[in-house]
């Protein structure tokens, strides 16, 4: 089966997913007002299990911490292009929160609960221990938001500080997993086996529970305000088709580096817009609206675009 077939049957799934979200709002079985508790599991819970879930399927050894580093270089490098270019081109119409929240959903990516079912789904034999670097791409993603992101949204700059890259959900979660891989700590014995069980279910939650989150955002919306913007529009081609143009000419020239490693950075990339864009602009309290159909609509194309973009990943090797 191509790669253009097997990125679409999975994103096809994925999309899927979110029904059962939709239909309960609309049954009138949940309320609006669930979606806080949900999106708080999915960054209070899922998420470091996640993280801890992904290293431990990685075998300790300094080789895989230098890929690791090399990784995170490399989504500092994409992140650091797009998020420039974005505010250059747009930073005079600043005053207009739609554009602050465009700049930001031209960068940032569902790379974990999106990426790794595309993942295991393109790359079935070595998925495994590429989960890991899902993780890592997260975690410097989200540094980069509760930061510079949070500054973009706000207009203040006091969001970027050390407290704000250490202290987050997300580097929380990552250095906890980290501790764990480095000291070898291992889920044995009758005890840990369970623990290992618990952790592995929890972080399999992660992917199905942000896509009923989706759908039911996705039933509390006007759909004309979902698909009416054309600046909305923009931000997602920048994001689902010039991001990963950009992640595939910067990985197709690192031929020192393996091509798994090469192939995972970019499908995160070419991943639709991600969930945290909508939490930094509720946490922010500015284009909350823009941010949810962004995503929304980011999540509902990605059924053309990700596939699409998914021809070129035999190039890299």
């Amino acid at each position: 089966m191509s790669t253009f077939l097997i990125a679409l049957v999975a994103v096809g799934v994925l999309l899927l997913s979110a029904i059962p979200g939709y239909l309960l709002m609309k049954k009138k079985m949940l309320s609006e007002s669930c979606i806080p508790g949900f999106s708080k599991i999915l960054l209070f819970i899922c998420q470091p299990c996640l993280a801890i879930y992904s290293f431990s399927t990685l075998e300790f050894s300094i080789e895989n911490l230098k890929n690791i580093g090399i990784f995170a270089l490399l989504i500092l490098a994409v992140h650091a292009v797009m998020l420039a270019g974005a505010y250059l081109a747009l930073r005079k119409k600043y005053k207009d929160a739609v554009y602050r929240i465009v700049t930001i959903a031209t960068t940032f990516g569902n790379c974990a609960f999106f990426g790794i079912p595309v993942i295991e789904a393109m790359m079935p034999e070595t998925a495994p221990k590429l989960i890991v670097y899902t993780t890592v791409y997260a975690v410097v993603m989200n540094v980069i938001g509760w930061t510079v992101g949070c500054a973009i949204i706000s207009g203040n700059t006091k969001y970027i500080s050390m407290k704000k890259i250490f202290v987050n959900p997300a580097m929380l979660g990552f250095l906890s997993a980290l501790l764990i891989y480095v000291l070898g700590i291992k889920f044995e014995g009758a005890f840990g086996e369970q623990l290992g069980n618990m952790i592995q279910h929890i972080a399999r939650m992660a992917t199905p529970l942000s896509m009923v989150v989706m759908g039911m955002r996705l039933a509390t919306m006007r759909l004309s305000s979902v698909f009416g913007d054309a600046k909305i529009y923009f931000a997602i081609a920048i994001k689902q088709l010039f991001m990963p143009l950009i992640a595939f000419l910067l990985v197709f020239a690192l031929t020192p580096v393996n091509v798994e490693l090469r192939r995972t950075f970019y499908i995160l990339c070419a991943c639709p817009v991600a969930s945290i864009v909508l939490n930094f602009s509720e946490i922010m309290g500015e284009g909350q609206e823009s941010a949810a159909n962004s995503v929304l609509l980011g999540t509902i194309l990605s059924i053309a675009t990700l596939p699409l973009m998914m021809l070129l990943m035999p190039l890299i090797g």
